[in-house]
């Protein structure tokens, strides 16, 4: 017979913690099959106010327009998504981001991080050699993520590397950009400079 699991939460309760504190419960009780407990975390996350609007503008300095991205570290369970397609080089899965930025970011060499969470070293890195757009297959919306809309992002090809990065970034969420203020040439326009002709 199953062991099941008890807990002494109820929804007062669970109205004092955080929202992470909540969300932590909530993957904790869904892991150990407490269902009573992740449906009363679900309502307890569904009744709080949002605040992703005004903590999108906290967060999220402004840039100008010589800060360009050159590193992207994403959350991805192990492997998420990538394909693997030989010489070192990997597709990295879809993420969302902002194709300007991804244009801006292959002339100055950026890399590419994939972490576990934020707290550990990438696992899986390398450099940016080009992108694509594609499906967001990936994650499945369900009623509780209704926020998952974007159906196409980019994908990376990415040349491995073998050194970790630690993570970069100070938004909430799945994804950390490394932002850098560029003073100098692209090294995709040295390199055509110093080509032969």
């Amino acid at each position: 017979m199953a062991k099941s699991y008890t807990h002494n939460y109820t929804p007062k309760k669970l109205a004092l913690e955080s929202r992470q504190n909540v969300d932590t419960i909530r993957k904790n009780a869904a892991r150990l099959g407490a269902i009573d407990l992740v449906e009363m975390c679900d309502r307890d996350l569904a009744s709080r106010p949002s605040t992703k609007s005004k903590r999108n503008h906290e967060i999220h300095p402004k840039h100008s327009e010589t800060d360009v991205v050159t590193g992207y570290h994403f959350v991805c369970e192990r492997d998420r998504g990538v394909t693997q397609i030989g010489d070192g080089r990997f597709w990295s899965g879809s993420w969302v981001v902002a194709e300007v930025n991804v244009k801006n970011s292959l002339k100055y060499g950026a890399y590419l991080a994939l972490h576990e969470s934020k707290s550990d070293a990438s696992y899986r890195q390398g450099q940016i050699l080009n992108y694509r757009r594609s499906p967001r297959d990936m994650l499945e919306g369900n009623e509780s993520s209704p926020e998952v809309k974007t159906e196409e992002g980019i994908e990376f090809l990415v040349q491995e590397t073998n050194e970790p990065y630690a993570w970069v970034g100070t938004a909430t969420g799945e994804k950390g950009y490394r932002w850098t203020k560029i003073v100098s040439t692209p090294i995709s326009e040295v390199a055509a400079e110093v080509a032969p002709p």
